[in-house]
């Protein structure tokens, strides 16, 4: 599998999760209705999901992962 493929796949999926867990658990707390709901849980969900990218790194390509609570690590 490409690293370009691999990064994408693992954005959706950390991005599908966190969404998930946002959506159920704000939804058991907070009576709003579906679409307010899953527009807040889509934005906490961008913002806390690591980000994954690849960087070329001498000629090799890697698969690095970024997220709000830590620096740039290899995949």
């Amino acid at each position: 599998m490409k690293p370009k493929t691999k990064a994408l796949l693992f954005n959706f999926v950390a991005f599908m999760a966190l969404f998930l867990v946002f959506r159920f658990t704000l939804g058991y707390i907070i009576p709003i209705s579906g679409l307010w709901l899953s527009l807040l849980c889509a934005v906490i969900a961008s913002v806390l999901a690591p980000k994954f990218a690849v960087v070329n790194n001498g000629g090799k390509e890697k698969v690095m992962m970024k997220s709000l609570f830590g620096d740039g690590r290899e995949v």
